[in-house]
This record gives C-alpha cells, sequence and structure tokens, in this order.
C-alpha cells in the first residue's frame, strides 16, 4: 500500500469495522468501542465503519469499503455476551450456522459461505503474538479459535477469503458487554477499559 508521510512516519491504513445493535439490545458494544478510538493510533490511520447484523449485506459493504481505501489491515469487531474478556479469534469458518435471527429475521443453519472455498482460514495477524504480549501486562485478552456461525464469521471468512496471500492483514476481535446492557455488572466491562485493549491491540499490529 502507498503509504502517506506525516513529520516523517509513514502512515498505514487500517480499515476497523463494528456492528449494529441486534436481536434484543438497543446497542452494540463493538460500535462504542470502535467510534470512541482516535482517528490516528502509532502509525495507523483508522477508518471507521459500522456494518449492519445482516448475512450477505455485511461483507459486501465491508468489501467496497475496502476497495476504496486499500488498506494494510483490516479489523473487524463484534460483541461476545459470553465473555468479560477480549477475544482474538483465530480462524474464520466457512459456515453460516445462526442461532438466532439476523436483522433481517434470517437464520441460515448449516450452510457454506461460499461453495468450493476453504473450509477455514486463519487470520493473518498476528494472533498469538498479541495475545501473549497482552496477557502478560495482566490484560484480559484471550485467544479464541473460532468465530462462531453468526454474521460475525461471516464478514471475517469473505475478508479473509478476499485477502488471501496479499499483503493485507485480516483479523477479528470480540468484545464484551457494556455494564448499561446487564442487571449484574459483573457480567460487563467499563468501555473505558474495551477502548483501552482495543486500541493496545491495535498499536501490536
Amino acid at each position: 500500500m502507498d503509504g502517506i508521510y506525516a513529520e516523517g512516519i509513514e502512515m498505514k491504513s487500517l480499515l476497523l469495522t463494528a456492528f449494529d445493535p441486534f436481536a434484543h439490545y438497543t446497542m452494540n458494544p463493538s460500535w462504542e468501542v470502535v467510534q470512541a478510538l482516535p482517528e490516528t493510533i502509532n502509525n495507523y490511520h483508522i477508518h471507521k465503519l459500522r456494518v449492519p447484523n445482516i448475512f450477505g449485506l455485511a461483507p459486501r459493504l465491508l468489501l467496497e469499503e475496502a476497495q476504496r481505501v486499500q488498506p494494510d489491515v483490516i479489523l473487524m469487531t463484534g460483541m461476545n455476551s459470553g465473555t468479560t474478556k477480549i477475544d482474538i479469534n483465530l480462524a474464520a469458518l466457512n459456515i453460516k450456522d445462526a442461532l438466532i435471527e439476523d436483522n433481517m429475521g434470517r437464520k441460515p443453519w448449516n450452510e457454506p459461505i461460499l461453495a468450493d472455498a476453504p473450509a477455514a482460514y486463519f487470520a493473518t495477524i498476528p494472533v498469538p503474538e498479541i495475545v501473549r504480549s497482552l496477557r502478560a501486562q495482566k490484560l484480559p485478552v484471550q485467544l479464541e479459535f473460532a468465530s462462531g456461525g453468526y454474521v460475525c464469521n461471516e464478514i471475517f471468512y469473505r475478508a479473509a477469503h478476499a485477502y488471501a496471500g496479499t499483503t493485507t492483514k485480516v483479523g477479528f476481535v470480540h468484545v464484551p458487554l457494556l455494564p448499561e446492557m446487564v442487571f449484574d455488572e459483573s457480567l460487563a466491562r467499563p468501555l473505558e477499559e474495551t477502548i483501552a485493549i482495543l486500541k493496545a491491540i491495535i498499536e501490536r499490529l
């Protein structure tokens, strides 16, 4: 990618995505975190994009924006209500396996994302190294092997497929719920903490 030079530093481009609310939620913590991040982190200029929780549409919008931005890194984020840690996903699977409906009321089950395509793609950001680095600082980060079968997995898989074999790095991060989304705040993580951890992840790319 052609770099943009600022004060002698070659700037790179990072496309950072998050989702809109879905199911019974009125907010999505991934977008709350992403929109709160600065426009520049280290030598990355951050391009932010909110995508809908809709099969087919979310990856199409992502790939259209990536074509426009020509990013060095695509880092996607989503919500995981089952943990208070930040998950960095290792792989995307070629499957649509929804436990709940998307925002168009669709609930695909045991369907491939792309026919005659690989069963899985690994993230091309350095997932194990980032996890080890942040855990050494006692930060609540964990490696998650796969990203499920919902829209988050589809968008991750389609991005990994589109940029396989290129210099553009691809990864996915799941963030926990916010305290205002739950009755028991021990089941969530404050926004400021998640922002700081996602920023630390980007700094290690």
